[in-house]
């Protein structure tokens, strides 16, 4: 079996409980066709990265499934495109992500978050990142704190300030 992921948006216009009974007809669809639905994650409401049909924003659905057969898959993608409660639907084929890998990518948004002194805010995303985006390298966020570190304090910048307009070489 192929283990695939489907990744899609559904208006804003429904409410979120409307969000996850359409959520529950898809996984029918899927189910329909043969598909074991395995890890599951409803990522709540997003801004779009642009309109789609004149709506700005979405709820965000990604679902894992096994399939057999690739004939179904077709099947399975006409009737998501037909559906007119999705805005927007991507499958791919993907390795499959255990138990254990989702709980240290948890660990590492939430260490990264940390880091940056961004714990409990809500990033933004946009719909063109993808949802299992790792979270920044420990260099990138070391590179941030010894930025922090070489900051000048504002007496410094108006001694250099004083320096400057003291001498003669300024055009």
């Amino acid at each position: 079996m192929k283990n695939y992921e489907l990744f899609y948006i559904v208006s804003n216009q429904y409410t979120e409980d409307e969000a996850k009974k359409i959520q529950e007809k898809v996984d029918a669809i899927i189910t329909k066709f043969g598909a074991v639905i395995g890890f599951q994650e409803f990522l709540g409401k997003r801004k779009l990265a642009y309109p789609i049909n004149k709506v700005a924003h979405g709820y965000y659905i990604v679902t894992e499934f096994e399939l057999e057969e690739g004939a179904n898959m077709i099947k399975i993608d006409n009737e998501l495109r037909l559906d007119k409660e999705i805005l927007r639907a991507q499958i791919i084929q993907k390795h499959k992500i255990t138990e254990k890998e989702i709980a240290r990518q948890k660990k590492q948004r939430s260490e990264a978050s940390r880091l940056e002194g961004t714990e409990g805010e809500e990033r933004p995303r946009h719909a063109h990142t993808h949802v299992h985006a790792k979270p920044a390298p420990v260099e990138r966020v070391e590179k941030v704190e010894k930025k922090e570190k070489e900051k000048v304090g504002i007496e410094k910048l108006d001694e250099k300030i004083d320096e400057m307009l003291l001498d003669d070489t300024i055009l």
